[in-house]
Formats: C-alpha cells, sequence, structure tokens
C-alpha cells in the first residue's frame, strides 16, 4: 500500500514538474541567463563549472568541490545560487555548468518521477541507472546527509500531541511553510494530505529562512519544512516530526555530474575525496558559520579543505 500510496502522489506532481520545466525553456535555450551571479562564465574556456541550488549548503559544497579540483590541477569555477533544481538540471543537460551537488532520494524522485524506492539501498541502486539513462552521472556517496524535515514548535507539538507526520492529522487549519519549490514536490502538502491524510489548509512560500523562522515562533504558518543541517532546529528548540512512512527518501550528498566529467580522473578523485571525508556535523557546523556568522561560502570552504588536508 505504501508503494501504490507513493506512486500516485508522485504522479500527482509530474504534471506540474513538467509545466515549470516548460517554462524555464521558455526563458531561452540558457537557463541561467540574467540570473545567477557567478564568479565565471560557464564558456568552455574556463573548465569544469560546479553550480549551485539557492540555498547555504548547496553553495558551500559547490565551492568544497571546485576548491578541491583546482587544489589538484583542475581548471575549476563556481556558478552559485542558481536557482531550485528545475532550472540547474536544464542547465546541467545544455552544458552551462558541468557539475552539482545533489541529494539522492530527492535527485531521483525528480529524474524519475516514477520511482517505487523507499529504503536508502533501493535509493543507491536505482540513481545510478537513472542518471545514466539521462546523461548524467553520480560519483561516489557520501555518509553526509541533510534531509528535508517537518518541524513543529515545542508549544504545538505539546498542544496537539504530535510526534509523528501522521499526528497532523490532528491538527486543524493546518498551514505548511517552506520554499516555493515544496509546493510541486511528492513529499510537499500533496504528499502530507495523500500520504498522512493531513488537511492542508494552505500553503506559504518563504524565500528567506530567517522570515520562515520567525513567522513559524509567532504561529503564522503551522509546520515548516527544514532542512537536518539547519542550525535554525536546535537554536529554537523546534520538534522534528518523524516519517514512518518514509515520505520524504533518504537524502545522501553526491555529486552529480555531466558523463563527460567522468573522464577527468583529477577531477572525480579530488570530488571523492571531499566526500570520503565529509559528515553531516560538518555540513551543519559549515551553514552555521555561513548562516549564524556570516562568513562567506568560499572561505568557510577553504577553512574546512585545508582542515582535512585536501588543499
Amino acid at each position: 500500500m505504501r508503494t501504490k500510496s507513493r506512486t500516485i502522489l508522485i504522479t500527482a506532481v509530474l504534471t506540474i514538474v513538467t509545466a515549470v520545466l516548460a517554462a524555464c525553456g521558455a526563458k531561452g535555450d540558457n537557463p541561467l541567463a540574467g540570473g545567477a551571479s557567478s564568479s565565471a562564465d560557464a564558456g568552455g574556456g574556463q573548465g569544469l563549472v560546479v553550480g549551485s541550488a539557492n540555498f547555504t549548503e548547496n553553495q558551500v559544497l559547490a565551492e568544497l568541490y571546485a576548491q578541491a579540483m583546482s587544489a589538484k590541477g583542475v581548471k575549476a569555477s563556481t556558478h552559485l545560487n542558481i536557482g531550485s533544481r528545475e532550472v540547474y538540471i536544464k542547465a546541467l543537460k545544455d552544458g552551462s555548468i558541468s557539475v552539482i551537488p545533489e541529494y539522492t532520494g530527492n535527485l531521483l524522485q525528480y529524474l524519475d518521477p516514477k520511482t517505487t524506492a523507499s529504503t536508502e539501498k533501493e535509493v543507491d541502486e536505482q540513481l545510478p541507472k537513472v542518471a545514466k539513462e539521462q546523461g548524467f552521472a553520480t560519483l561516489t556517496f557520501t555518509k553526509a546527509a541533510d534531509q528535508d524535515v517537518y518541524v513543529v514548535t515545542k508549544t504545538t507539538a505539546d498542544k496537539y500531541g504530535l510526534k509523528s507526520l501522521a499526528d497532523l492529522k490532528k491538527v486543524p487549519n493546518l498551514i505548511v511553510g517552506g520554499p516555493t519549490e515544496l509546493q510541486k514536490r511528492p513529499y510537499g502538502p500533496q504528499g502530507l494530505e495523500g500520504m498522512y491524510g493531513a488537511k492542508v489548509k494552505g500553503f506559504k512560500a518563504y524565500d528567506s529562512p530567517a522570515i520562515k523562522v520567525k513567522d513559524l515562533k509567532d504561529g503564522k504558518i503551522t509546520v515548516a519544512d527544514f532542512f537536518t543541517t539547519d542550525s535554525a532546529i536546535a537554536d529554537n528548540g523546534f520538534v522534528m516530526l518523524e516519517d514512518p512512512q518514509t515520505l520524504i527518501l533518504p537524502q545522501n550528498v553526491v555529486p552529480l555530474v555531466r558523463s563527460d566529467v567522468t573522464q577527468n580522473a583529477k577531477a572525480v578523485d579530488a570530488m571523492n575525496g571531499v566526500g570520503a571525508a565529509l559528515t553531516t556535523a560538518d555540513l551543519t557546523a559549515m551553514i552555521k558559520q555561513v548562516d549564524v556568522d556570516h562568513r562567506n561560502p568560499d572561505d568557510v570552504a577553504k577553512q574546512w579543505l585545508q582542515d582535512k588536508g585536501l588543499v
């Protein structure tokens, strides 16, 4: 029943995702035109270009990969803050970027919306095959993971007796908060309703994590999507809700590259070296240095690489 439910949920959002992709294409052949800031152009003369999504952790990961490759003598640059998966996958396909830091379960669901995978083993087995079919390759999966997770305030958890996503059906007037693209994700509001029977009254999109935190504390939203590596969860005493039916798949960090990048042994070794040393605790600490201590992602990445002896 869980597999059937997952397939129905994912199929339901496929049409929406396809429409978004079409809209991105309508802006022109280059999905990066007029948007993201970049430390270098994405032309062939720039070597390998590592892109990133529009959130802190992905920017740090992109810097880690690029700087590690540069230390190995590979010509590499970054193109940070591109946007959501709908945009940067298109950029990877057309060669605007060469590498993007990704997350296993979410990536599998995006590349194969009909996947029935629900365990880490199933995700790890299916993802490389699906990626290859679309002209991509996944490098070595890391032990470092960053799950999407739904959180509530302790006050809300105590009031309704919330321990897992299954308990959300007890909450009236449920308002979900998260990044704009969460509305289209299989584990977004439709997933909460379809798999857990929650009755979602509304959704509020956030570009600013700080405003999302404030609104959750102020009761303007009931439950919010965070990353498990986000220090705001512990800093604010938020309660992470369990996911007994695995609505959200395992999300280990993995570099997704264009297939031709695998021919560059130095580049592959450099990125796999980062993955071998990286831990979830490292990710959490680096995100806090950027978001709380206001350090630049490139400086944070450089310090970590130096500490690990990778540059």
